[in-house]
């Protein structure tokens, strides 16, 4: 019998996985898929690698989940920190340089979007302020979202006074910071709903100002992780193994039932004992693999948090015959992109010396952008590929706007997904990626389900439970989980 199963080796399960296993605690991952990774996989044509999903780290400060992540296991993953965080194109075909550096953001940013009745300095400053509050917040509680009285209690610590002026940030919307520093400019705004949608899935209508704050710091800490994001996960599984913990690929788990004191975990063909689980798979498989109380407990969660996004991605590559100044690129477009949500799309390059995802000469290319996923149901083949080739067509002439070289230039291994590609691979329902949309109209971060479950020795990670979307919050949620087995695992 294990101690714990993981199910799922995401970035959520496969750190919870090795943090467990680092105590000395027995360890089962159970993955549907042939490689781990989930959204933050990879897939291999002959020499080239690509990124399926997430292309960036970021939360890498000791006081932040990687960086707490990394020392505890003792890992260093090859990393470069990127001094332009993206490279934004701005619909006019006007470039916007994201600089990691504040003050030359800053700069940038008045610059760019001038504006004599706008305090684009105040605002900034106040964005950075509660980023840096928030992360302070998170990473001196480990009872967030508060479930009982006692962690009420424990959250209304005189240590946690300073944090006091954050809660309003939950509750209203980013135009309410806009509004203070007397920001109406449309260009900007317009800006703002295009960076947000990478980070909190929303805009500035709805998106509550604290996670937007943190995700519109988001570019001010890039790294760009050598070998694909796919790389420190394998760091994660290394550490694994040699603490003596199992993985079992291609087994997807299709029932857990709540025994006397163990859980019975079943696959296709096999079955399996440990006394708690992990789940790093969405609140939404779960309510179809669980029975009684625990299958209540996801269809409830599940109805309350009934929506997410989709994905359209492109990958290919090609001959490095053309200048770069950043490895991101956010393109935006005059009008939304066919069939999907959003007027922007987002292009990452390899390194021109990761060999590991490209040869000398070679970057392997990964595009994505939001579309809903019912777009993508119940379509016969004919439309399917139809869509799929009006997506592809509109993208990449927009691309080709920005890098006009690389029109003729041969797209090796063109390939792109939807969200039906997402739910066949990473069996994610509906293929629903990215976590739930950030939304002042669900108080968002204090109703996200637990990382700590009403059931004995049941956990959730991942992007659908606290503290939400991205690999610095799924991380986050494992270090949580930690906490808490540390302290009541018997």
């Amino acid at each position: 019998m294990y101690d714990f199963i993981v199910i799922g080796s995401g970035y959520g399960g496969l750190s919870i996985a090795t943090l467990l296993s680092n105590i000395g605690l027995s360890i089962l991952i159970l993955e549907s898929h042939t490689n781990i990774g989930g959204c933050a996989s990879f897939f291999k044509r002959k020499d080239f690698l690509f990124d399926v999903g997430a292309t960036t780290l970021s939360g890498i400060k000791k006081n932040q989940p990687l960086g707490k992540l990394f020392n505890i296991l003792d890992l260093k993953p090859k990393l470069k920190k990127m001094n332009i965080g993206m490279i934004v194109y701005k619909s006019n075909g006007e470039k916007v340089i994201r600089y990691s550096q504040k003050e030359k953001w800053i700069q940038e940013c008045e610059k760019k979007f001038y504006d004599t009745l706008a305090n684009y300095k105040g605002f900034w400053n106040e964005v950075y302020k509660i980023e840096n509050l928030a992360w302070d917040l998170i990473d001196k509680n480990n009872n967030l979202p508060p479930r009982c009285l006692k962690d009420f209690i424990n959250l209304s610590s005189v240590n946690n006074l300073k944090f006091i002026n954050l809660l309003s940030g939950l509750f209203f919307p980013l135009k309410k910071l806009l509004d203070k520093y007397n920001i109406k400019n449309q260009d900007f705004i317009n800006f703002i709903d295009n960076q947000l949608i990478i980070s909190t899935q929303n805009n500035y209508l709805n998106s509550p100002y604290l996670t937007s704050c943190m995700g519109l710091a988001y570019p001010s800490e890039i790294y760009y992780p050598y070998g694909g994001i796919n790389s420190t996960l394998e760091l994660l599984l290394n550490k694994f193994k040699s603490n003596g913990g199992n993985i079992k690929l291609k087994q997807e788990v299709i029932s857990i039932k709540r025994k006397k004191d163990f859980y019975l975990v079943k696959t296709k063909n096999k079955s399996y004992v440990s006394k708690g689980i992990i789940s790093n798979i969405p609140i939404w498989n779960m309510k179809n693999i669980t029975e009684g109380q625990i299958k209540k407990y996801f269809e409830n969660i599940s109805y309350k948090f009934d929506k997410a996004p989709g994905a359209f991605t492109i990958y290919f590559a090609v001959e490095n015959k053309f200048n770069i100044e950043s490895c991101y690129y956010q393109i935006h477009t005059d009008e939304k992109i066919p069939f999907c949500t959003s007027n922007s799309f987002f292009v990452s390059f390899s390194m021109d010396d990761d060999y590991y995802k490209a040869p000398k000469g070679y970057r392997t290319i990964t595009i994505s952008t939001h579309t809903d996923v019912e777009e993508w149901q119940n379509l016969d083949k004919k439309d399917y590929i139809s869509k799929k080739c009006l997506i592809e067509s509109f993208i990449m002439q927009n691309l080709y706007k920005v890098f006009p070289e690389m029109k003729n230039l041969e797209k090796l291994y063109f390939l792109s997904g939807t969200p039906k590609t997402f739910e066949f691979f990473t069996k994610r329902y509906k293929g629903f990626v990215g976590g739930i949309p950030h939304s002042i109209d669900n108080n968002f971060l204090l109703l996200l389900p637990s990382n700590v479950t009403s059931f004995e020795n049941l956990y959730l990670v991942g992007d659908t439970v606290f503290p939400g979307q991205g690999i610095p919050a799924v991380v986050q949620g494992s270090l949580n989980v930690l906490y808490h087995i540390e302290k009541n695992f018997k």
